[in-house]
């Protein structure tokens, strides 16, 4: 069993994409603070933390469309922009999964689309 989870039936599917997947045991998300409209970053976005914050936020709904949360998230991939903003984003990060335990996570500075700093992938293990 494979579900397609895009809550809100936001616009990724124009662009080729499902910004969540479940399976029977599983769960893999991505998130970002990219408006699908203007394919740039949410004004909302305005810090890192914000940015962080809104992409976890993402990550969080697809997570709970599939019956999972946050603690269920066992690995994060994160990528940066600019290797300036880790301490921000290290800070944001940890604060939307304190207390902890936190996942397993890998952080990678690259470039990413539409002017977003922050873009996060999480696998998490669906809860039996």
């Amino acid at each position: 069993m494979t579900e397609y989870l895009n809550p809100g039936d936001l616009l990724y599917p124009r662009y080729g994409m499902t910004p969540g997947v479940a399976t029977r045991d599983y769960v893999f998300a991505g998130g970002m603070a990219l408006d699908l409209e203007t394919l740039h970053r949410k004004p909302e976005a305005d810090t890192i933390a914000n940015e962080t914050k809104i992409a976890l936020a993402e990550i969080e709904g697809l997570l709970k469309a599939a019956g999972c949360g946050l603690g269920d998230v066992v690995k994060t991939t994160c990528y940066l922009s600019d290797d300036s903003y880790r301490k921000e984003f290290w800070e944001a990060y940890t604060e939307v999964f304190a207390p902890g335990p936190f996942p397993a996570r890998t952080t990678f500075v690259v470039g990413i689309a539409g002017d977003c700093r922050v873009e996060i992938d999480a696998i998490a293990v669906r809860p039996r």
